[in-house]
């Protein structure tokens, strides 16, 4: 491995448990749990997506 590719890598990995730090601290302030979206089915995604592409009027 290269050392350029080990410092991304490092970063990479400081940079995901500092958010995962965060959404943890933030988590445990709220009232409710947060909870995690499904995706929705292939067919719903499709209209979502067209949807969600309009300006708003």
């Amino acid at each position: 491995m290269e050392p350029g590719a080990q410092r991304e890598n490092l970063e990479v990995g400081i940079r995901k448990k500092i958010e995962h730090d965060v959404m943890m601290k933030a988590s445990s302030s709220l009232p409710k749990k947060l909870a995690l979206l499904k995706a929705p089915a292939k067919k719903n995604r499709a209209a979502a997506s067209t949807s969600s592409n309009k300006a708003p009027s």
